[in-house]
C-alpha cells in the first residue's frame, strides 16, 4: 500500500514536539483520542462564537461575558461591509499556493476561527478563540497569516489575534506579505523536516516527560502514568 503523502498542521507539530509516539498514536494511527472536559468546553465555545457571528444567535447565558469580541466583529462587519467568515479550513502546498482541504498535494492545513477581510484596504484580521491559560506562543499566528496570504492575493497585511477568553486578554501580531515570516519558517523547518523523516521511516519513539503522568491518553505506552521529570 502506498503511504499517504506527508501533511501537517500546527496541532500535529505540537504533538510531535511533545512526543513522537504521542503524535503517531493520536494523529496518524488514531489509536487514541484526546478527550477532556476542557476540550469539550472549548469546542462548545467555538460553536457558540461561530453561530453568534454568522447567524446572530445570542450566546448562551453561561457565555454572555464573552460577548465583547464577537460584538466588535459583527459591528465592524456591518459598519464597514467587511467580509467575515467563521470556521475556516484553509490549506496550501509546499509552494505556499492555496489548495482545497483534501487536494492530493496539500502540505499544510489550518483552521481559522474568524477571518475578517477588507479588500479595499488590503488588510485582514484573523481571530483565534483560546479557552486555556495564556501562553507566549505566536508561531500559530504566523501560520494563520501565511494561509491568508496564500488564499487572498489582494491582502497585503494580516493582523492575527489570540483572544484569551478566560483571562479577558488578547495577543496581537501583525504580518506583511513577503516580509516578517522568514524567521518563523527558519524556526519551524528543522522540526517539519524531522516530522517528514519520521513519516518516511515510520519511526516515532516515545519521549518521556512529566506530561506522561497525567496528560497523555496513550495508555499503551510503557511511560504512561510514569513520565520522566528530568525533561
Amino acid at each position: 500500500m502506498t503511504p499517504k503523502p506527508f501533511t501537517w498542521s500546527y496541532s500535529k507539530l505540537k504533538n510531535y514536539r511533545t512526543c513522537p509516539k504521542r503524535h503517531w498514536e493520536i494523529d496518524i494511527a488514531k489509536h487514541f483520542k484526546e478527550e477532556s472536559e476542557a476540550l469539550t468546553w472549548g469546542n462548545t465555545i467555538h460553536d457558540a462564537m461561530a453561530n453568534r457571528i454568522s447567524k446572530g444567535t445570542p450566546l448562551p447565558r453561561t457565555m454572555e461575558h464573552y460577548e465583547d469580541w464577537p460584538a466588535r466583529l459583527v459591528k465592524a462587519r456591518d459598519l464597514f461591509g467587511l467580509e467575515t467568515k467563521v470556521e475556516n479550513q484553509l490549506a496550501m502546498n509546499r509552494d505556499f499556493r492555496p489548495r482545497a482541504w483534501f487536494d492530493r498535494d496539500v502540505w499544510f492545513r489550518g483552521k481559522l476561527d474568524v477571518i475578517q477581510l477588507s479588500a479595499k484596504d488590503g488588510t485582514a484580521l484573523v481571530v483565534d478563540w483560546k479557552t486555556g491559560q495564556i501562553k507566549p506562543d505566536i508561531e500559530q499566528l504566523g501560520l494563520f497569516a501565511q494561509l491568508v496570504f496564500a488564499h487572498y492575493p489582494e491582502i497585503e497585511e494580516v493582523s492575527t489575534v489570540y483572544v484569551w477568553l478566560g483571562s479577558d486578554d488578547h495577543t496581537l501580531e501583525r504580518y506583511k506579505r513577503d516580509a516578517g515570516l522568514l524567521p518563523l519558517w527558519n524556526t519551524l523547518n528543522p522540526m517539519i523536516k524531522a516530522m517528514e523523516e519520521a513519516h518516511r521511516t515510520t519511526t516515532y519513539p516515545p519521549k518521556p516527560s512529566g506530561l506522561c503522568v497525567h496528560w497523555c491518553p496513550v495508555v499503551s505506552c510503557p511511560h504512561h502514568g510514569k513520565g520522566d521529570r528530568t525533561h
